[in-house]
C-alpha cells in the first residue's frame, strides 16, 4: 500500500510551518502598531497546530519513508 502522504507533502508542510513562523513576526509587529490581528493570530495558531499534528502522525521521525 502506498503511503498516504509523499515527500512532496512533507516539503509542503515544512514550507508552511516556516511561513507560519515568519507570519508570527509580522503579526507581532502589527500588534505593536495597534492593529487588531487577534482573529488572524488565532487562525494561524490553529492551522499551525493542525500541520504539526499531521506531520507528527504521518512523519513521526520527521522524514518521508
Amino acid at each position: 500500500m502506498a503511503a498516504p502522504l509523499t515527500r512532496e507533502d512533507l516539503t509542503n508542510i515544512n514550507t508552511a510551518l516556516k511561513a507560519a513562523k515568519e507570519v508570527k513576526a509580522v503579526i507581532a509587529r502589527a500588534k505593536q502598531a495597534g492593529l487588531d490581528v487577534d482573529a488572524l493570530e488565532a487562525q494561524l495558531l490553529t492551522n499551525e497546530a493542525r500541520l504539526q499534528g499531521i506531520k507528527q502522525a504521518f512523519y513521526p521521525n520527521g522524514r518521508a519513508s
